[in-house]
């Protein structure tokens, strides 16, 4: 086949079009957050708050125009994921919703806390000990158990709650000068165990670990701003993980 004059003429203007549709499609669309205002809305659990932020909060303060916004986490996250209200989820229960898409960060285990010089406390501890000492419940969405409680009921016992409150980062405080203890995950209180005087045991229960996940709606999946917000959180849950920056939280 032979282009006619006008196929000629077209032929310049047409590779200069199809290569900016190209460049629009394309999912490795470079995302320069410089230039870019953003506002981004993470709700996610007291307990990977202090740590991802502070690893993600430089990365958007070079940018100066990206704002990083961190909301409790609530029940049901897929409608505000698919609406663009909330950007990024983070947490540990997540349903399988069509359309959501889910990446692991880091996994967590689960330690008991108590103050130094605690008269019932010594190394190590035993489940008779613990089932007599009282307890610090977080129940963040109200709840009267958490999955300690749920492996104690399958051993047919029951441990004493003294006090419920709904944010992980007040319980270290209220143990650290008090006889009550609290069983959190570990991450939490490495961090803060040394400024507040708190030693760290091994439960004497097996009490599972659990995997924190960042979730997204499918529809955002190849939107370049969206996943340049992804690589920074991963990367700092990485760091997170790794202790790599020379520190531990």
């Amino acid at each position: 086949m032979i282009p006619t004059a006008r196929g000629e003429q077209l032929l310049v203007p047409l590779r200069a079009a199809l290569r900016d549709v190209g460049a629009l499609l394309s999912n490795s669309a470079r995302f320069d957050p410089a230039p870019a205002a953003a506002n981004s809305c993470s709700p996610a659990p007291t307990t990977s708050r202090p740590c991802c932020c502070r690893r993600c909060s430089p990365a958007c303060r070079r940018r100066r125009r990206v704002q990083l916004r961190v909301h409790p986490l609530v029940s049901d996250v897929a409608a505000p994921l698919e609406t663009g209200a909330i950007t990024v989820a983070l947490g540990v229960v997540f349903e399988n919703s069509p359309g959501l898409q889910q990446q692991a960060l880091f996994s967590e285990e689960m330690v008991l806390v108590c103050r130094k010089g605690h008269p019932e406390v010594k190394r190590t501890i035993d489940l008779a000990t613990y089932l007599r000492l009282r307890h610090v419940l977080v129940s963040v969405r109200g709840g009267s158990q958490s999955v300690v409680d749920e492996q104690l009921a399958e051993l047919g016992h029951a441990r004493q709650i003294a006090l419920v409150v709904p944010h992980f980062l007040a319980a270290p405080l209220i143990v650290a000068s008090s006889d009550l203890v609290l069983t959190t995950p570990a991450r939490l209180v490495r961090r803060l165990g040394p400024a507040l005087d708190l030693r760290t045991l091994a439960p004497p229960l097996a009490v599972p670990g659990f995997t924190v996940r960042q979730v997204w709606h499918e529809r955002h999946q190849d939107d370049p701003g969206h996943l340049w917000l992804r690589q920074q959180i991963f990367a700092a849950a990485k760091t997170l993980a790794t202790g790599k920056d020379g520190s531990r939280c």
